[in-house]
């Protein structure tokens, strides 16, 4: 049976305000430090972001292909892998970003499916229960200056 990652975040902002600073390329280099994406904002869309540009290449890339994207309440990624020139490629696994409103805030809730257990799927797993956290503290921090 394969593992998966589920994080929340409350956050003082609308549904369509957090969905799009998950697929607006700009803002995504804004809060989250992306150096490069290709996003097709649409239902089979593709969903590439990289992260940390050298001389030497890039450091890590995750892609795949947008499943189902509602710019007022969700967005869930499929097919997407994980690439990181320290590791194997990881993959594929799904997220789901889902957004509930209230009345002063939302929660957006964050699942990551498909982790498989040993080796370096292991090392994958540990860091995203603590990346998605991290991320999460982040968007909120931009989404409410």
């Amino acid at each position: 049976m394969k593992r998966s990652v589920t994080t929340q975040v409350r956050i003082r902002s609308s549904a369509k305000e957090i969905i799009d600073a998950l697929v607006d390329l700009g803002k995504l280099q804004e809060w989250w430090g992306v150096d490069r994406g290709k996003i097709q904002k649409k239902d089979g869309g593709l969903y590439t972001l990289t992260w940390m540009h050298s001389k030497e290449g890039i450091k890590f890339i995750t892609t795949g292909r947008i499943n189902i994207y509602n710019f007022r309440s969700h967005l869930y990624l499929e097919d997407l892998l994980y690439l990181n020139y320290e590791r194997p490629i990881l993959g594929p696994f799904s997220i789901k970003y889902d957004v509930e409103t209230f009345d002063k805030y939302a929660l957006l809730t964050v699942t990551q499916n498909g982790f498989e257990k040993g080796g370096d799927w292991d090392w994958f797993y540990n860091a995203t229960i603590e990346g998605w956290g991290q991320a999460l503290a982040m968007l909120k921090g931009y989404l409410e200056k």
